[in-house]
C-alpha cells in the first residue's frame, strides 16, 4: 500500500493526537479518558502550513477534544489517525 502524506495549508496544522488517549483538563491535569466530561486533547505537531509562525513540528500541543478535522492516512500497511487543526485551536504548548 502507498504511504499517504499530507501539507497543511495556510494556517492549519496537522497533530497526530496522543496515543495513550489521555486528556487534560481546564486544570492543566491529565485524566483517563473514560471520565465524563470534556476535556481537552494532547497531541505532537506533525506538519505546519506555510502562514504558521509559533508552532513547529515536534511541538506537544493541548487543542479542544473537539476541534479540528479528524482524518485518517495509510502509513504503510496500517491506518494512523490526524487531527487537522486551524492555529487559533492551539491552546497551549506542552514541554
Amino acid at each position: 500500500m502507498k504511504i499517504q502524506k499530507i501539507t497543511p495549508r495556510g494556517k492549519q496544522i496537522l497533530v497526530q493526537p496522543n496515543s495513550e488517549k489521555s486528556r487534560v483538563s481546564e486544570h492543566g491535569l491529565l485524566t483517563p479518558s473514560n471520565i465524563e466530561q470534556e476535556k481537552k486533547a494532547v497531541g505532537l505537531v506533525i506538519a505546519t502550513g506555510p502562514e504558521i509562525k509559533d508552532v513547529k513540528k515536534g511541538n506537544k500541543v493541548i487543542f479542544g477534544a473537539y476541534a479540528g478535522e479528524k482524518i485518517k492516512l495509510h502509513n504503510g500497511a496500517k491506518e494512523v489517525e490526524y487531527v487537522l487543526l486551524y492555529d487559533e485551536d492551539v491552546l497551549a504548548f506542552l514541554e
